[in-house]
């Protein structure tokens, strides 16, 4: 047994010592397997006679890529005439080796400027909330899936407080891997054309370099710590959330599990983790360029000077957060038996994916996927978001 988090499946299978036990990787008569990736894995093989389950979905890149889990929100909500932009930022996916996409890379650039033109032509004292208006007025213009009614494009009040930041996300990657903010169509087109050519993974090493549909499957912290080079030709693009709920000025997120079984049903793991920044919160444009103000991913954090000043790892369990004077400060709260309703947007984003499976998904197959949310400020109150 091998790959992400594997040492904790085989300690909580020892302990069942009179139940499991290990077989070879080579050995077919297993009842459960336990990989960091599918690649390679013949899901046909399957036993039909004995029990055996596997840690994948055969098509799993619908859910755990970012530019297959936005597809597949989009005509989720279309169908049940919901805005995807309610649950996600507005985002755009790009892949330059798909002529179908370049249009995502044209709107991407006329929605841009729709932003920048508006912030040009703001008056002397005018409210950010005035200047949206105008702005979301005059994106209506930009929609997405192909059909009839087309979802339009929208930012919500708590993504724009003047600036017009964006995020870049390669694909299929994970742990904060790529990830950049700009405020510049030229940084932007820098940008793809470098991460295109390869770039150093600086500060960081990961496992042997995989296709970037697996790489996402999981982390790979077992199977050994290579340089990395990111080379990908796949982005979603993102609309920075410019008023994010902070933490004493520091973002921070809301890391939890999510196990979804074969008939779709899906298991919320209530002893989730908030993660926090290492930084104060700002956009000015000097600082955007520093990953430990803007990504609270572990995988970035711990390489931080001030990695651990404030948390213990730079994390706080529920039951901490409660005691600590967070909870009254920000006014929000963590009940032991859920994450805020907004989480609900979890389970959507999960059930959007269960036409993209169709018949293809095994009777033993289950996958056990991350979500992260973020928390925005509002005005009457708070709500929570997750991020692609």
């Amino acid at each position: 047994m091998y790959g992400n988090n594997s040492q904790i499946v085989r300690r909580c299978m020892e302990k069942r010592s009179d139940y499991w036990r290990e077989v070879p990787p080579f050995d077919s008569a297993y009842n459960f397997k336990w990989q960091p990736f599918s690649k390679g894995f013949r899901f046909e093989q399957l036993s039909d006679s004995q029990r055996q389950m596997f840690n994948h979905f055969e098509f799993h890149a619908e859910i755990t890529t970012k530019d297959g889990l936005l597809k597949n929100m989009l005509e989720y909500t279309q169908r049940k005439k919901l805005c995807v932009f309610d649950y996600v930022p507005l985002t755009f996916a790009i892949d330059l080796d798909e002529e179908a996409r370049i249009p995502e890379h044209e709107k991407f650039i006329q929605c841009y400027n729709i932003i920048d033109s508006a912030i040009k032509s703001t008056e002397k004292d005018e409210p950010a909330s005035s200047v949206l208006t105008r702005i979301n007025t005059k994106l209506q213009s930009i929609t997405f899936v192909k059909d009839k009614r087309g979802t339009r494009a929208k930012i919500c009040e708590t993504h724009f407080a003047g600036k017009n930041l964006w995020i870049l996300k390669p694909t299929g990657l994970n742990r904060g891997r790529g990830v950049s903010v700009f405020d510049s169509l030229e940084k932007f087109k820098a940008l793809i054309r470098e991460y295109s050519e390869g770039v150093p993974d600086e500060g960081q090493t990961v496992s042997p370099i995989l296709p970037i549909e697996e790489a996402d499957s999981g982390g790979m912290s077992n199977l050994g710590n290579l340089p990395s080079v990111i080379k990908t030709r796949t982005f979603v693009i993102q609309k920075y959330v410019e008023r994010p709920l902070l933490i004493h000025e520091r973002k921070f997120d809301i890391r939890c599990w999510v196990l979804v079984t074969q008939e779709m049903k899906l298991y919320w793991f209530k002893e989730g983790y908030i993660r926090t920044s290492s930084s104060s919160f700002t956009m000015d444009s000097s600082t955007i360029s520093k990953r430990d103000i803007h990504l609270t991913n572990n995988a970035v954090q711990k390489y931080c000077d001030s990695y651990g000043r404030f948390e213990e790892g730079n994390q706080l369990s529920f039951p901490q957060f409660q005691v600590r004077d967070f909870a009254s400060k920000t006014h929000i709260g963590i009940p032991e038996h859920n994450i805020p309703g907004e989480a609900r947007g979890c389970a959507e984003r999960s059930r959007s994916t269960d036409e993209g499976y169709g018949s293809n998904v095994h009777a033993s197959c289950i996958i056990l996927k991350s979500a992260q949310i973020v928390g925005e400020k509002e005005v009457e109150h708070r709500r929570a978001l997750l991020l692609l």
